[in-house]
């Protein structure tokens, strides 16, 4: 063999190799919107990112710790089955086959799992789910059996359970879970809830703070991805906000700065946390509680926002630069919690400085903010030197009736000073 045939059969081993590997591997996809968490975000918290009791999906498919919830995957569909007699295991099987092909275009990487591995997969996952939203609302009836659910009379369970199904790691699409509940006799009745009711009452559960009462009527149902997806669209600016007049990645002063320029803060009732705004020197923020999970809340939907969002709609990302350069020391979350813009629910306040400074590290920081605008206005007043003259005067001098008669009375005697000193040079 010489050298020319050596070559054209490492070219056809490469060509055959390539075709293989195009047979399995997929074109980028409208449908796609679940994401495996970029690795220079899974690294600052890995525990953030990582499901504890239970796998949704294929991305933790098959882990070792989170097999025993398995065996109540298929306990759900034994129950979903008995309450719903005419549906049959064939049923729910077609319509998972049927729907294979968007399924697997939904999640961003190709999942190595055959058609009938996959096809079990998503229906006992999504069955899982339908039966969790069904016995949070429901809890008399055809559904009181729930009495020897290892996660509903286990509290701890449950909330493990809530706390999985808001990881972006860890999501269905809801186009699939929309399609298994109509085959349900939930769905024959329309007195009963519809799948984003169901999905509010569940996420509220967990995020009482951030998804609101009747959050599920105004979100259109049929624009939600996944869960993860429902609460980005649960906090959205509701007002709108004026750009800034200069293109500037995003920046503002601390709390303590503001305050030392004379801003005044106060805490709003909003639709949205993100409704801020500043004017006539008044900085007007929602209260934002603080608690021990919430960073679990902020990094799903930073990450599902870097991953699925375009420049300008990164609302969480930007949310968290703002507050970032708020409470840049424990001084600032003071000045925060004092004008109760902030409730603070951890140890100490220089926990909340930390929390939001390990946030900003690795943040989209964009150009085309919602609050860009905003910060501009905020920049420019603490500029502004006869501000920060006033304020200190307030501050320092008129912080209270006593010493501001103290002041009053010492221009006073200066004054009169100045006018007996000025009559004896006259007289001379």
């Amino acid at each position: 063999m010489d050298q020319s045939d050596e070559v054209s059969l490492d070219v056809n081993e490469l060509a055959i190799s390539l075709r293989e590997q195009l047979k399995i591997k997929k074109a980028f996809s409208l449908a796609c919107c679940i994401y495996r968490v970029p690795e220079r975000l899974r690294k600052l918290n890995e525990k953030a990112y990582t499901p504890r009791v239970v796998s949704i999906g294929p991305i933790h498919h098959g882990k070792e710790n989170l097999k025993a919830m398995e065996d109540h995957k298929i306990m759900y569909l034994q129950q979903f089955l008995e309450q719903n007699l005419l549906v049959s295991v064939e049923d729910l099987i077609n319509i998972i086959k049927e729907n294979e092909t968007e399924l697997r275009d939904s999640y961003a990487e190709t999942i190595n799992l055959g058609r009938k591995d996959f096809v079990t997969m998503i229906l006992l996952d999504a069955v899982f789910i339908i039966m969790v939203l069904l016995n949070i609302k429901y809890l008399s009836g055809f559904y009181e059996s729930r009495r020897s659910d290892h996660i509903f009379y286990r509290p701890f369970k449950f909330a493990d359970v809530l706390f999985d199904m808001s990881l972006l790691e860890n999501q269905l699409p809801f186009f699939i879970l929309q399609k298994l509940l109509e085959l349900s006799s939930v769905a024959a009745n329309p007195e009963n809830c519809t799948l984003i009711e169901l999905s509010c009452g569940l996420l509220k559960g967990q995020w009482s703070d951030w998804v609101k009462e009747d959050s599920w009527k105004i979100i259109d149902s049929s624009r939600v991805l996944h869960f993860v997806d429902f609460l980005s669209k649960c906090q959205q600016p509701t007002e709108k906000h004026r750009p800034a007049k200069e293109e500037a990645f995003l920046s503002a002063p601390t709390a303590t700065e503001l305050h030392q320029s004379g801003v005044k803060f106060k805490n709003t009732e909003r639709s949205s946390l993100f409704d801020i705004t500043f004017s006539n020197g008044i900085l007007e923020i929602p209260q934002l509680k603080i608690y021990d999970v919430i960073e679990i809340l902020f990094r799903n939907l930073q990450a599902f926002e870097q991953c699925h969002h375009a420049n300008g709609d990164t609302f969480v990302n930007d949310y968290i630069t703002f507050i970032s350069c708020l409470v840049s020391a424990t001084k600032d979350v003071e000045v925060l919690a004092h004008n109760e813009n902030m409730k603070n629910m951890l140890s100490s306040d220089e926990a909340v400085s930390n929390l939001f400074h390990n946030l900003f590290i690795e943040n989209v920081i964009s150009s085309e903010s919602f609050l860009s605008g905003l910060c501009e206005e905020l920049n420019l007043h603490c500029r502004k030197r006869r501000y920060k003259w006033k304020a200190t005067l307030k501050q320092v001098y008129f912080n209270n009736p006593w010493t501001g008669i103290s002041v009053v009375a010492a221009t006073f005697l200066l004054v009169l000073t100045v006018i007996q000193t000025v009559c004896s040079i006259l007289q001379l």
